[in-house]
């Protein structure tokens, strides 16, 4: 038994949260996410840490009173991972600062959840998986769309050959304007992202959608990325009205990019097309992912605004061999339409650990996956050559 595992065997896990403030993912998803009753009786928020001491004292405040209960407040990392009330340290901050908190976690024992992506660049990913290992620390990124039912519907048509031998994998992918981050309308909030060497753009934002790739279809052999920019000029944008501030900053990285692959098991050609920027008008396509194989093809697809978000709502319609398929909840589970269902999903999984089959990506896939990215993106600049895996 893994040794979360045997801690959550004897009670509610407590936890201490870096970067649980006003606004940002922390705030509008995994904050709720405590807040359910599954996850409610398995883990208990204890501490929060922020970067002032105003910040903290606000945001332990407003959790006290939602969890209805004391929690504490601190601007310093090292004295929350300190505090022997804390077991567990969750970190949602900008990837950029994940190098000053998760050796400080790590060096004091402490299991982790750490935010997609992990780390400012890869060389980080590595660094904490290496420090984990040498201290036989468990840890947890988040990239809850490996928890969508739909996903695991789909595997399951895939392991009874219903559709025979694969083929090729089509994929064609929106992430709209109405996002605004990176372009061609990013919220001023984010304009660090634009930084040319902030190590955040279009590639390590797939992330979580490759994550859903790989745990349906397996992993690629090789691999080649081509692109272009269509939008030079990126306009920053109010936090909070979206209006257009005047400000400007130019594009660094290509805002419409053609992967390419081979899988690993099968030998079937995979193409995904991934589009930034366009608006969401009625008819646009959001997320079309087919497979093709022997016998047959499975389709999903989703005509809503960020419908190629599966880590934050499965699709909306499943095709097998040109005929939709009903959802049933008894033979399917749950069709989750917010985020909160995934990551309460994903916190649950983690405290049956690996060993006992825990459903989640740790440090140690993290590496690997980024890996994959990092292939993606020398690929594309590199005029699309390809890279074996």
């Amino acid at each position: 038994m893994s040794t979360i595992a045997a801690k959550a065997s004897k009670g509610p896990i407590k936890l201490g949260f870096v970067g649980l403030s006003a606004d940002g993912w922390a705030s509008m998803a995994l904050g709720p996410s405590l807040l359910d009753p599954q996850v409610r009786e398995r883990y208990r928020l204890v501490a929060i840490a922020t970067t002032n001491e105003t910040s903290a004292k606000a945001s332990a405040r407003k959790y006290s009173e939602l969890f209805g209960h004391e929690i504490k407040a601190y601007h310093n990392v090292d004295a929350l991972a300190a505090d022997p009330d804390v077991e567990f340290v969750a970190i949602s901050v900008s990837p950029a600062h994940h190098n000053n908190i998760v050796p400080k976690v790590i060096a004091r024992g402490k299991p982790f959840f750490l935010e997609w992506q992990p780390g400012k660049g890869i060389e980080d990913t590595k660094t904490f998986a290496k420090l984990a290992r040498e201290k036989g620390v468990e840890s947890f990124i988040g990239v809850q769309g490996r928890q969508s039912n739909a996903l695991k519907k789909i595997k399951r048509i895939l392991e009874t050959g219903t559709i025979g031998k694969l083929f090729s994998v089509n994929i064609n992918l929106l992430f709209p304007r109405e996002m605004n981050v990176l372009a061609p309308n990013c919220l001023e909030r984010y304009a660090w992202v634009l930084e040319k060497d902030s190590d955040l753009n279009l590639v390590t934002a797939l992330g979580h959608f490759l994550d859903n790739f790989t745990q349906v279809l397996g992993p690629l052999s090789r691999v080649s990325a081509s692109g272009t920019t269509l939008f030079p000029t990126i306009f920053l944008v109010d936090n909070t009205t979206h209006e257009p501030t005047g400000k400007t900053v130019p594009s660094h990285f290509p805002d419409h990019i053609t992967i390419t692959g081979v899988l690993k098991d099968s030998g079937a050609w995979v193409t995904i097309n991934l589009r930034l920027g366009h608006p969401s008008t009625p008819g646009r396509t959001q997320l079309l992912w087919e497979i093709d194989g022997e016998k047959g093809a499975v389709k999903l697809e989703d005509t809503r605004p960020m419908g190629a978000h599966i880590n934050s709502h499965d699709p909306e319609s499943i095709y097998l061999n040109g005929e939709k398929l009903v959802w049933s909840v008894k033979e399917d589970g749950e069709a989750f339409e917010s985020p909160t269902p995934f990551l309460r999903s994903a916190w649950l999984e983690f405290l049956k650990g690996k060993e006992g089959g825990g459903y989640f990506m740790d440090i140690e896939e993290a590496v690997k996956h980024r890996e994959l990215l990092q292939a993606i993106e020398t690929s594309l600049f590199d005029g699309g050559r390809w890279i074996k895996l």
